[in-house]
């Protein structure tokens, strides 16, 4: 027994000794190095050039934590300017010990600065779609197993200053959305998703607290994805509440929402005209204080 012990604790100690020095060895090193081979592989990935005009770093502990700050990737050749996507810095902060059994757990991701510009040009080719081989490639199919991995779990997002746009080259719509600021929060794929939301669609200011179903769910399907919300635009307090049950299409709506505002008329023809989804909103009664449903049969079903 004392001799199983003695081989058991050199096992550990020899462990132990590889780990610290596996993080000297990482602390040692300048990640700012390695961003021209970042580059290639994204290059090489896709046919697009990436650039990191910033730094790169790496704080490793039991929790590591990656900071970019200056990121720029190339838009289509065609593409009406030249970055499709901007970032001034991304911090994402992961448990260690989790990794050793396949699992990627994100304590904190925070991103600062995006600027994303998704559009099609007069074909409806869209500037997402790279590289003619890369496509190909990514179409075949996947290897056995390929398919088991599993989604990480991020706990806490934080997201400021975001412009996402999106330019239609065939009808020439275009759909800016901000993001002022953005805390979300769950404790895993499964949970709930509690969300404090300032931001604008389309010029129309607005904020939104409250919680959604979890990522799981919205992914999956075959489940109504539940949503309650508080949330402030166009001149009224808005209370949404009820389920989607094709969150992803916008079909299948039912949505209860009572408002409060001085110009509710007002405030619905808005809606109608911001949100198209919602073109089948009706009011319940003509006041200060109403309420209206959303569903998705072809005539709307008033509630109090």
């Amino acid at each position: 027994m004392g001799r199983m012990a003695k081989i058991l604790g050199g096992i550990v100690i020899g462990l132990v000794a590889l780990v610290v020095a596996g993080v000297a060895i990482l602390k040692s090193l300048d990640f700012n190095d390695y961003k021209g081979v970042i580059a290639e592989q994204v290059k090489a990935a896709t046919g697009r050039e990436l650039a990191i005009t910033g730094s790169l770093e790496l704080d490793v502990s039991l929790n590591p934590a990656l900071t970019l700050e200056g990121l720029s990737f190339a838009n289509a050749a065609w593409g009406s300017r030249p970055a499709m996507v901007g970032l001034e810095r991304l911090e994402a902060e992961v448990e260690l010990l989790p990794l050793l059994t396949g699992d990627v757990r994100v304590k904190r991701l925070v991103l600062i600065g995006l600027d994303v510009l998704a559009e099609t040009d007069a074909r409806g080719r869209g500037n997402w779609v790279f590289a003619a081989a890369d496509s190909a490639k990514a179409a075949e199919p996947a290897a056995d197993g390929a398919g088991g991995a599993t989604l990480p779990v991020v706990e806490l997002v934080r997201i400021e200053d975001v412009t996402l746009v999106y330019a239609d080259g065939v009808t020439g719509e275009r759909m800016t959305f901000g993001i002022e600021s953005l805390e979300a929060r769950a404790k895993g794929l499964d949970a709930p998703l509690t969300i404090d939301l300032a931001g604008a669609y389309n010029g129309v200011a607005f904020k939104a607290k409250g919680s959604l179903g979890s990522l799981q769910r919205l992914l999956q399907g075959g489940a109504p994805f539940p949503v309650s919300l508080n949330a402030e635009a166009l001149g009224a307090t808005l209370g949404i509440d009820g389920a989607i049950a094709e969150p992803g299409q916008a079909k299948g709506i039912d949505l209860a929402i009572s408002a409060k505002g001085s110009e509710l008329q007002a405030t619905l023809h808005a809606v109608r005209a911001v949100v198209p989804a919602l073109g089948g909103l009706a009011p319940y009664r003509p006041s200060d204080h109403t309420a209206w449903r959303r569903a998705s049969r072809a005539r709307p079903t008033r509630c109090r």
